[in-house]
């Protein structure tokens, strides 16, 4: 194995060959450096600046978006598998715990769990309010794309933090430049500086993090197979009962599926409960949704519909019966949160998806869920009629509540600037719709469908900061793939500023720049996207060797 000049000795380290979750991006015998300490993973940071290498700091590879380096040469990768676990544990000012940035969700949440709540709650411990539903994920990972749940207030005695798990963060470490070496150095959230590392994308390498954390709950977790048109129903002033917003309000944790050519949407909610009632679940991944399906059988069934689209009828047909069989409607299944919310299986279809976060007021959610609904089936049929089938999987929602950086209980709390749940100031919205388009990759005339909906989108969310891109998954679709429409692009930058002005875009990029003085974290995805001036005109970046992706 070849091993760079001046490598730091006492460090770990291999070459490894590394895909991207989805598939779509893989690189082969990258430099791979595995510390078991902070003072190594600084080690190779200055290593890195010091030898022209860009560093990028890796876990679970859980995304869509190009996160992975696109070519070996120039780049170190730096393994956080062994920099885990939970550091501390305080209850003031506010509860928090503290993790090691690799530590992964299913970890924390056990960790959690097993520290006493003194009888704050009848659940054991403590969680968050909401999770993303994958349970490999790193911290780290999770924080740096702004990763959320499903999930919204409903009563006054809930915290109101059931936005962002960005959102949560009140302090951190990380490795920073100072002067002509790198350092570690500690950030509180009240920190001006903070804001540009609470959703970085890459452009920094957080260690350890303190997360805001609530009294663990029980959830009753339930599925129904509603009538299309009941979910997506115009909006009216009596809403169905199974309406999606009727839905939000009931339970607050919500997800809906739908599959193209059914009728009949696939909703789960959970709904907090004082004591288990129903089927217990005991850890994560007992819920079951969707079938395990091993890497060769994924390959096989995207490159069987890539090649036999009109099968795409049947094939969704099929899926919503093994749905209905995994998880028949009526049936209830009752657990601590964690356990609940942590349920996407490690073998699932790997899939592409076009995503957004909507902002919207919480009496608009109807109104958008019934614009989203219908414009995909209209699309969907009408592709349909001239012979094609882009979209072979599901239509989804899920609903927070927006970023509320003042929720906290800390005092002058920065917000996270890049969430894509960030209200504007002055902003009226409540809700975060977060939608999913997601095909499998490869599906014929999907980038074509992905950019004719994304087009739809921003002319009917046309408001300043109502529409924001999911960082984590497809946007800015052409021709030539996602994150290549550059007309898209800016409109996603400018959308975190009322006027467009792309203040927020500067200040970020300066911060980055100012913490990051040689140009060694970040990306050349990132930097591109992000190399717009006011007027438009691209600047002229740090690029580093290699080329790598988004953080």
């Amino acid at each position: 194995m070849t091993i760079p000049d001046g490598f730091p000795a006492d460090v770990p380290v291999e070459r490894r060959s590394v895909e991207n979750w989805s598939r779509m991006i893989a690189v082969h015998d990258v430099l791979t450096a595995i510390p078991e300490t902070e003072e190594q993973a600084l080690a190779v940071v200055r290593w890195a600046a010091d030898a022209g290498y860009r560093v990028r700091p890796i876990g679970a590879f859980h995304t869509w978006a190009p996160i992975l380096a696109e070519r070996a040469e120039g780049i170190v990768l730096v393994d956080q598998s062994r920099l885990t676990g939970l550091v501390g544990f305080d209850l003031e000012p506010v509860p928090c715990a503290t993790f090691r940035c690799g530590t992964t969700l299913a970890e924390a949440t056990r960790l959690l769990e097993s520290i006493d709540n003194g009888g704050r709650a009848q659940a054991p411990g403590w969680a968050w309010p909401d999770y993303p539903g994958i349970p490999d994920v790193t911290i780290g990972g999770m924080l740096a794309i702004g990763a959320h749940g499903a999930g919204i207030r409903l009563r006054a005695d809930q915290e109101d933090l059931f936005g962002t798990m960005s959102n949560l963060i009140l302090a951190f470490r990380a490795i920073v430049s100072d002067g002509d070496t790198y350092v570690v150095r500690d950030f509180r959230r009240q920190d001006p500086q903070a804001a540009a590392f609470l959703v970085h994308l890459g452009n920094a390498f957080l260690l350890q993090v303190t997360l805001r954390v609530v009294p663990n709950c029980f959830l009753g977790r339930r599925v129904e197979y509603p009538d299309w048109q009941e979910v997506f129903a115009e909006p009216s002033a009596e809403l169905p009962a199974r309406s999606m917003q009727a839905m939000v309000e009931e339970h607050g944790r919500v997800q809906q599926l739908w599959f193209p050519f059914t009728t009949t949407p696939i909703v789960q909610h959970f709904t907090e409960e004082p004591e288990p009632a129903g089927e217990a679940v005991t850890e994560p991944l007992t819920v079951r949704l969707s079938p395990d399906l091993p890497a060769a059988f994924s390959t096989a069934f995207t490159s069987t519909l890539a090649h036999l689209p009109w099968l795409t009828p049947l094939v969704e047909r099929t899926t919503l019966a093994e749905m209905r069989h995994l998880s028949p409607p009526g049936h209830a299944w009752h657990g601590t949160s964690g356990n609940m919310l942590l349920y996407v299986q490690h073998d699932t279809l790997r899939v592409i998806s076009l995503a957004y976060a909507i902002l919207v007021r919480r009496d608009e959610v109807q109104s958008a869920v019934h614009a989203l609904g219908h414009q995909f089936g209209q699309m969907l049929h009408a592709y349909a009629r001239a012979g094609l089938e882009p979209i072979n999987s599901c239509l989804e929602f899920r609903v927070t509540d927006v970023d509320r950086a003042e929720a906290l209980g800390v005092p002058g709390a920065t917000p996270a600037l890049l969430s894509p749940a960030r209200p504007l100031p002055g902003s009226n919205a409540e809700r975060v719709i977060w939608f999913d388009l997601v095909t499998t990759p490869g599906a014929p005339n999907y980038l074509q469908f992905y950019a004719e909906f994304e087009q739809w989108l921003w002319s009917r969310f046309d408001a300043p900061g109502a529409l924001r891109a999911e960082w984590s998954k497809a946007w800015a679709v052409s021709a030539s793939g996602p994150w290549t429409n550059r007309e898209i692009i800016d409109r996603v930058l400018r959308s975190y500023d009322p006027d467009g002005s792309l203040a927020t875009v500067r200040d970020l990029r300066d911060a980055w720049r100012s913490h990051d003085a040689q140009g060694v974290f970040g990306s050349p995805f990132i930097s591109g996207v992000f190399a717009v001036d006011a007027g438009g005109d691209v600047l002229r970046t740090h690029e580093g060797p290699g080329t790598a992706g988004l953080g």
